[in-house]
């Protein structure tokens, strides 16, 4: 526990874990950029806009219109799309992901 508080150094395993999981992010990060990106648009791309956007309807379409008063972590928010769109509806937002992208 003094790890995460930062009082003491961390431990080599710890590190060699967090050191991985950031990788492990790192590279999905990269490839979701190389699918998502601006580039010209695959039928792969395609597929992966068509399916990213369904999921996002299909998700705001469970939330109430109205978000005032309440307060969500969206933990893995990536770019921040559903954030923004929560904080719209009136929520109090925190977004956060592991990769810095």
């Amino acid at each position: 526990m003094s790890q995460l508080l930062g009082s003491a150094s961390p431990s080599p395993t710890w590190v060699r874990h967090r050191d991985r999981v950031q990788g492990h992010f790192r590279q999905g990060a990269e490839r979701w950029t190389r699918l998502t990106g601006g580039g010209p648009v695959s039928r792969i791309r395609r597929t992966v806009r068509a399916g990213r956007q369904e999921m996002r309807d299909i998700l705001l379409g469970w939330m109430p219109e109205d978000l005032t008063g309440l307060r969500i972590l969206d933990a893995g928010c990536g770019t921040g799309v559903m954030s923004w769109e929560m904080a719209r509806r009136g929520a109090r937002v925190v977004g956060v992901d592991l990769a810095e992208e």
